[in-house]
Formats: C-alpha cells, structure tokens, sequence
C-alpha cells in the first residue's frame, strides 16, 4: 500500500496541497486561490475543501491491482502571525493577516505581540467575544480536530512567540487566557473527527468525511518560513535558502545567532543551530503591481520574462533600457546586496536552495545568479513549504530518526544556476553604479 502525507500550506493570497510519498516524491498538488477582498477565515476552509476534491481523484486513479494509496498523516504550515478569533462556540471572527497594516505599538521582540495589540484595536468586539486566538495554520487544525494548539517550532522561538511576563509588560493580561498553549512542529495536534462536533456553524460539508476519513493524524508543521527551510534541507550550518513569493527572505544557516542591523537571527528548528535571514518584504509584490500596471495582467510570468530577458543589458546609443529590465535589476540588486550582507556577516557563501513562487520562473532564476554572482539551486518541489510539511509529518511517523535525515533522503535538487562571468560583470557594473546614487 502507498502510504502518502497530505501536505497543506496558508499562504497569503492562495491555499497549496500535495500528496507525498516517503520518498519526496510529488503524486499530485493543487492550488487555490483565495477571493480577492477582504479575507475570512471560511476562505481557507473552503480552499481546503476544494483542495480535497482536487486531490482525491489521485487516489482513486491507480492500478486496480494494486492497493489503494492512502492517506496516513496530514501536515499544516502557513503564514504568521496571522490571527483569527474563536468564540465560546467555536465560531470564526475577524481575521487580521500577517500583512495587514496595524496601529502603530512600542517596540517589541515578539512577532505576535503587535499583531495582538492591533487586533484589540482593529476588532473590539471580536475581541471581546473571542475565547481563543490562533493563527492561520491552527485553525484548519482546529477545525479538523477540535484541538487548540499554538505551534512553536522550537522552544527557543518563545521569546519571538510570546510570554506571560512579555504579555503582562504589554498590558494583555487577558491575552493570556486566549493563546493556546505551545506544541512544537512535529507535534500530532489531534486525529480528524466529524466537524459538527467542533462548531456550531457548519464547516466542512456533511459527505466530507467520505473524502478524508475521521481517524487521520493531524501534525503541526508551523510557519511557512520554517517549513520551508525544512523543506530545502537549510538544517545544517553552511546550508541556505531563498524563499521568494509576494515577499522574500534569504536564509543562511549557522551554528550562533548573527548580530547585525539587517540580519534577523532566529533558531533553528535543530537544537544548537541558528537562522541568519535577511529580509526582502516587497520583491514579487513589486513585480505583480508593475505587471498590472503595465497592463500586463493577462500574460504569464515567463512570458514576460522572456521579452525582459531578450532586452539589452546596456542599452545601444539613443535606446533606453526597457521598463520591465530596470525593474528585475533593481529587485535583483537587493537580493545581491542581502546575499552580500550575509556572506560578510556569516564568513560563508552558500548555495541557496530556491523556494516559493518565484522558484517556478527558471530565466528569473539565471537571472537572479547572473545578478548577484552566487549560486542557486531548484529542488523538485519548487513549494519548500509543502516538502517541509512532508518531511515533519514522515518524521513524526517514525518513518525517519529525525528531520535532518528525512530531508537528505526526500529532498533532491534538478537543476542548479551559476554566474555567467560576463553577464555578471556587466551587471556588477550596473550595481556599483545603483550603490553610488
């Protein structure tokens, strides 16, 4: 029988899912997209919902002489801190999303603590009613098991998470009371069960159960960006990451926190270990406004691409360098100047292992090493998020004796960019001039 994890990852304008085996191999993967507006915590749940549809023709299309696959785990990450309330029934309020703009709060070590404090302010009354706070990972897990659960991927990341005395120097005293307590990512949060039990309001449809059966363990995967870094095999010191969709973060792994103005240091989901990140909050958000305004909107990414990448790097006499090129310099001169800032602070230069959105975009990809002058690598599966989720839930069943050797084993690359020399130095030139103005 194929044994196969569901892996499922929250992101910010669309919901992802795919069926793997032990061996990291992919058996299907779907994506859908959220409604544009303002987001409820319904449209995950519907999205999860369609997800399954979308999926269960995968099992149901095999080899009628052999078993059916089988799903045996189910693995959930998404972004943070994205905070949704619960009711004493078990309800869904408001929905404040990682990226939502918030009133502005003191300074703050904690990732959640702002986010909460605008919360309060944005939703008084959801406030008010809420029993429970949880991110959006959490409340999937919610309502597929009934159990409320914070997901903290490793002890260390407390104090980016919160704490009681944290919270009472905030004044959210009664905060406290609505945070559910930690488990760790790997952690089996609970087993699926009929969701009429967990909420007064229906969620899930009542044939659902037909489609994923009551019984299933539920593991918590946690933050994208950590299970993505799982999800590229960034476990070890020396090992790196490019994670790039809306926003972007360049992560390098070491073995002490890196102190630097620019450098976000943070554990690593492997005792002893840390994550140097450099942060790029607005690369394909750049690039998506000025693809819709460009009246673009129609045409796919590589296609665009394509024409970007046919234009001169150095314009001839009395040309100008095209719209879309000096847009892609400028963004890939701030991953070049990140990539810097974090060799110079590490002492390494990594290959980064490339993952999210912008991972699928192979002439972007050269580009991108063509720019900076480093190395990157693509896995085969582009969603790091989603091999992460992979990894953990494989581990937790004790297929594996821990992430480090589930990761060797289930992640492979396909494909690798290096610098060529003399597009490099056309654009290093470029660079040093951008760095000067």
């Amino acid at each position: 029988m194929n044994r196969l994890v569901l892996s499922v990852d929250i992101g910010t304008s669309s919901l992802k899912a795919a069926l793997f085996d032990r061996k990291g191999t992919v058996w299907a993967d779907t994506r859908c997209r959220f409604p544009r507006g303002v987001r409820t915590a319904r449209h995950w749940t519907d999205a999860f919902i369609e997800a399954m549809c979308s999926l269960a023709s995968t099992l149901t299309a095999h080899d009628p002489l052999s078993a059916r696959p089988e799903i045996v785990a189910i693995s959930i990450s998404g972004n943070g801190p994205t905070l949704v309330s619960l009711d004493e029934k078990g309800n869904a309020g408001d929905l404040l999303l990682w990226n939502d703009p918030i009133p502005q709060t003191a300074a703050s070590n904690s990732i959640f603590i702002p986010r909460i404090n605008g919360f309060i302010k944005l939703f008084p009354e959801s406030w008010n009613a809420a029993q429970t706070l949880l991110s959006g990972p959490e409340y999937l897990i919610y309502c597929l098991t009934g159990a409320k659960i914070t997901i903290l991927p490793e002890p260390r990341f407390a104090e980016a998470y919160w704490s009681v005395d944290g919270l009472s120097r905030a004044r959210l005293e009664d905060a406290a009371k609505k945070l559910p307590p930690f488990v760790t990512t790997g952690t089996i949060a609970g087993y699926t069960s009929r969701e009429e039990n967990i909420a007064s309001t229906p969620i899930f449809p009542p044939d659902f159960h037909e489609l994923l059966p009551t019984g299933i363990p539920v593991i918590a995967g946690g933050p994208d960006f950590v299970v993505a870094l799982i999800g590229t095999g960034t476990l070890e010191s020396g090992k790196a990451c490019d994670r790039a969709g809306t926003s972007e973060g360049l992560n390098v792994c070491v073995s002490s926190p890196i102190i630097h103005k620019d450098i976000r240091p943070l554990p690593s989901v492997i005792g002893g270990l840390w994550n140097a990140a450099y942060l790029l909050p607005e690369t394909g958000a750049q690039f998506h406004a000025w693809r819709k305004g460009s009246g673009q909107a129609m045409r796919s990414y590589p296609d665009i691409m394509r024409d970007i990448e046919s234009s001169p790097i150095l314009p001839g006499a009395g040309e100008t360098l095209s719209e879309g090129r000096a847009l892609v310099e400028r963004i890939g001169f701030s991953v070049r100047k990140g990539i810097e800032t974090l060799r110079a602070a590490t002492g390494l230069d990594p290959v980064f292992s490339l993952s999210g959105g912008q991972a699928r975009n192979d002439i972007w990809n050269q580009m991108k090493a063509d720019i900076t002058g480093a190395t990157f690598e693509l896995t085969s599966t582009p969603d790091g998020e989603l091999m992460g989720d992979a990894i953990v839930a494989f581990t937790a069943l004790g297929a594996y004796a821990n992430l480090k050797e589930a990761a060797r084993e289930m992640v492979s690359v396909i494909h690798v960019y290096e610098s060529d020399p003399d597009r490099h130095a056309l654009y290093s030139e470029k660079y040093a001039k951008h760095e000067n103005l």
